[in-house]
C-alpha cells in the first residue's frame, strides 16, 4: 500500500502537483486520466523517485520513502514510459538489456550484466511471437516500435515490482501493436495480482480496463471512480473525447 500525505511539487516556482492525499491499495489497478499539463507524468516522476515531493510525505507499507532516490525506488517499481526509446539501451542487444534487467536497482559493472541472461523468459518471448531464437542477438535500436514495448514490458517485470507504472504506453504504437501490448499487458497483471498505474488519454480504453479511474486536473486529483459501479461513470465524466459528428459536418 502506497499513502501520500498532502504531497505537492513546485518546479521553477511553478506548483505542479498541489497537496495530493490518495492511497494505492494492493492489488489495485487504477487508470490515470487528465489533459496534457495536469501533472500526471510528474505524478508519476515523484513515485518513481526521479523528483523529489517539495512537501508531504510518502509512505509505502508505513516506511517513509519521500526521499529516498530513485535507483532505491527501482527495487520496488517499475516504470513503462510512452516513447519506446527510453525503455532499453538502444545500442545493445536483446539479450543484454533482458540481462541487465536481473540487477534492476543494484550497481553492477557491465560485463557483471552481461553474465546472467534469465532462460526462462525464452518461452515468454515465444509467447509473443516475436522470433525468440533471432530477436536475442538484435540490437534494441532495430526493432519496431511494438516489438520494442513488449520486451520493455518484460523487463519491467522480470523481478514483480511492487508497483507497476505504464505511462502512456501506447501512444506512440499503431492500433494492432497497442491492442497485441495491451492484451498482454491486462493477462500478466491479472494472473500476477500486480499493483498497477496507467496513464491515457482514451476515456473509453480506461473504463474498460481500470478497476478504478483517478482524475487528475491542474495538479490535483479531482474525481475517482470505481468502474464496477457502471452507473457512476461514462467516458465524459473523465476528461471528454472527441464528437466525430462535429468533424462531418
Amino acid at each position: 500500500m502506497i499513502t501520500f500525505e498532502n504531497v505537492s511539487i513546485t518546479i521553477d516556482n511553478k506548483p505542479i502537483l498541489k497537496n495530493i492525499s490518495c492511497t494505492i491499495n494492493t492489488g489495485d489497478f487504477i487508470v490515470i486520466v487528465g489533459p496534457n499539463g495536469a501533472g500526471k507524468s510528474t505524478f508519476f516522476d515523484m513515485i518513481s523517485g526521479k523528483r523529489i515531493a517539495t512537501s508531504g510525505r510518502i509512505l509505502l507499507d508505513g516506511m517513509d520513502i519521500t526521499h529516498l532516490d530513485e535507483q532505491h525506488r527501482a527495487v520496488f517499481i517499475s516504470r513503462l514510459f510512452q516513447n519506446p526509446q527510453l525503455n532499453g539501451v538502444a545500442s545493445m542487444t536483446v539479450a543484454q538489456n533482458l540481462a541487465l534487467s536481473n540487477y534492476k536497482g543494484k550497481t553492477i559493472t557491465l560485463m557483471n550484466g552481461m553474465e546472467k541472461f534469465p532462460i526462462h523468459l525464452k518461452a515468454e518471448l515465444e509467447k509473443l511471437n516475436l522470433g525468440s531464437s533471432k530477436i536475442l542477438h538484435t540490437p534494441m535500436k532495430d526493432l519496431s516500435g511494438g516489438q520494442r514495448q513488449l520486451l520493455a514490458f518484460i523487463m519491467a517485470t522480470i523481478l514483480p515490482p511492487r508497483l507497476f507504472m505504464l505511462d502512456e504506453p501506447t501512444a506512440a504504437l499503431d492500433p494492432q501493436s497497442a491492442t497485441k501490448l495491451l492484451q498482454f499487458a491486462i493477462k500478466f497483471i491479472n494472473e500476477h495480482k500486480m499493483t498497477t498505474l496507467l496513464i491515457t488519454h482514451d476515456p473509453q480504453l480506461a473504463i474498460a480496463i481500470g478497476k478504478k479511474i483517478w482524475v487528475l486536473e491542474d495538479g490535483q486529483i479531482t474525481k475517482q471512480f470505481d468502474t464496477r459501479d457502471t452507473s457512476t461513470i461514462s467516458a465524459s465524466d473523465l476528461i471528454g473525447h472527441i464528437d466525430y459528428q462535429k468533424l462531418v459536418q
